[in-house]
Formats: structure tokens, C-alpha cells, sequence
């Protein structure tokens, strides 16, 4: 046994025996055990299901620490935990955006690790939002996780308290930034899987610029913070799919946007054939991929 697993274990008893002094009834189902079982599952959209089919998939399934792959997608229903609120109605799978990844991972994500695992537990989450959340519109004037408007302020308060602030609220219930949220799950490995680039017809030069900025901050500073705050533990990572799709920002013609030979010019943004298959090479299949990078740091 690993000694990140042990810690695990050890979290997992304290929550157990905390809750059990407490009225609210609990579901084992909540609590998920270490498992030797290690399966992946991949909360995405269209982008993502086109990925899986083209050469993702097959990759994953490969690989000797993934036991299964699951999916949350379009339709899946998939029940609150206990004690938390049912945040995203009767199909949670229906939603993606930015906005609502606090809710997933404070309100579901016992369910996210039990997901669709017959006999262990899904020890790798990976989730996306899909390319319109790269429509950024500025820097914005609040700091609120739970908004739909797209700015770097909402975003990043998705990922890390402001300064002062410890915790949110919303329609009376406590939630937590998604730093915290890791931290203290340190049996799963989380992987953001950044939104790919929108094509020339439907990107906006500017949007797409505050697209990067958000994802240059959440790689090079928030995980370079989580890290150094949290040493040891290497359970989150950040693939940046938007970087590897998009031309870099100080392209003359379409910075920021969906590359030509990845479908840049097609006036659809759903990356293309050769997006998948060369996207499948760099995270999963190649030389020294980025998942096997990720894994070994995370299980050290």
C-alpha cells in the first residue's frame, strides 16, 4: 500500500466516525474505499465523446492502472450525495460549463467516484467544459463560482478562494472552492482537460485571448500554489487541450483559435479527425504521454 493510499484510508476513517456522531444518516455509497481497482471516469460533452470514439478510448483501456472507463455525459442521471443538494436536477450529466463544476464536485462527488465502477472505484476523474466557454468577456467586477457569466474572476474563483474569503454559499448551503475539494481527496487524481479552441466563424479575437490568460493562470499559478501548499500529494493535473489545438496568440490571422488542420476553417469548433488522433498521442499513447506523467507523479 502506497503511502498516499494510507492517508486516504486515514481521511476517509475521521469522515466516518465524524459523521456518525452526527443526526444526518449516512450512505455508504458516499464514502468511497481504496481500492486496488483503479477505473477512470470522464464527465464531457460532445468534444470529449468524439475524442473517446476516435482513439481516446482504446488508449485509456490500455493502460495497466485503468481497470474500466466510465463515462458522465449527455442523459446521465446521477443522484446527489448525501446530505448535499441535488444542484443540477434529474440529469446532472446535461451540464458542463465552467459555472457548474463547484456544484459537481461538492455536491456529487461521491457519486463521480462510484460511478458506473463494478469493482473498485473511479481513482482518475477527468472533466471539460465544452468551446463556448472560451467566449471569456473580460476580467468581470465579482468573484462568483456559481455564474454563468463568463470571466476570468468567475472562473478562477471556480478554482480558488479570493482573498478573505474561506468558503461560499448558495441557497443556504456551504460549498467549497475546488482547491479545497482536492486537497482533501487525496486517493483521486483530477485532471481538467481545458476546452478546445472555438474555429475562426465563431471565435471572437478577443474572447478567445482571455481564453488562454485563464488557462495560462490556472496552470502556471494556481497548480504551482495547490502544489506548494499541498507538497506531495500530485493529484490534480491540468492538460491543456486548448493550448495544443489553438494557434498561439501572437498568430497574424486567427490567434487563439482552432488551427486549420484541426478544422479551424471549418465553421464547425468540434475538433477534427486529426485533432483527436494527434490529441490521443500527446495525453495518452505516445512517448512519455501526459497521463502516464500524471500517474506516476500521483501515485510516487
Amino acid at each position: 500500500m502506497t503511502i498516499k493510499r494510507f492517508i486516504g484510508m486515514l481521511i476517509l476513517t475521521v469522515i466516518l466516525f465524524s459523521f456518525a456522531g452526527c443526526d444526518t444518516t449516512t450512505d455508504v455509497a458516499t464514502f468511497i474505499p481504496v481500492s486496488e481497482d483503479d477505473d477512470l471516469v470522464f464527465i464531457h460533452h460532445s468534444c470529449g465523446e468524439n475524442w473517446l470514439n476516435n482513439s481516446l478510448n482504446n488508449a485509456l483501456l490500455a493502460k495497466d492502472y485503468i481497470d474500466e472507463r466510465n463515462d458522465i455525459t449527455y442523459g446521465t442521471s446521477i443522484k446527489e450525495d448525501v446530505g448535499r443538494i441535488n444542484s443540477l436536477g434529474l440529469t446532472p450529466g446535461d451540464y458542463t460549463d465552467m459555472h457548474v463544476w463547484i456544484r459537481w464536485f461538492n455536491d456529487y462527488l461521491g457519486r463521480i467516484l462510484s460511478h458506473d465502477s463494478e469493482d473498485g472505484e473511479n481513482r482518475i476523474v477527468m472533466f471539460k467544459s465544452c468551446y463556448p466557454n472560451n467566449a471569456v468577456t473580460g476580467v468581470g467586477s465579482e468573484d462568483n463560482p456559481f455564474s454563468a457569466e463568463k470571466t476570468l474572476r468567475n472562473y478562477q474563483a471556480i478554482f480558488a478562494y479570493p482573498d478573505g474569503v474561506n468558503s461560499y454559499e448558495r441557497c443556504g448551503t456551504e460549498y467549497k472552492a475546488l482547491e479545497q475539494v482536492f486537497a482533501e481527496n487525496p486517493n483521486t487524481l483530477f485532471i481538467f482537460v481545458t476546452a478546445p479552441p472555438q474555429c475562426w466563424a465563431e471565435a471572437v479575437e478577443f474572447q478567445a485571448a482571455n481564453a488562454r490568460t485563464f488557462y495560462n493562470w490556472l496552470k502556471n499559478n494556481w497548480l504551482n500554489t495547490y502544489n506548494a501548499e499541498n507538497p506531495g500529494l500530485d493529484n490534480v493535473a491540468i492538460f491543456d487541450w486548448f493550448d495544443f489545438l489553438a494557434y498561439p496568440d501572437d498568430h497574424v490571422a486567427h490567434p487563439n483559435m482552432l488551427k486549420q488542420e484541426y478544422g479551424g476553417a471549418s465553421g464547425d469548433s468540434h475538433p477534427n479527425t486529426l485533432a483527436n488522433s494527434q490529441s490521443t498521442q500527446l495525453f495518452a499513447s505516445g512517448p512519455g504521454n501526459k497521463l502516464d506523467e500524471y500517474w506516476n507523479e500521483f501515485i510516487q
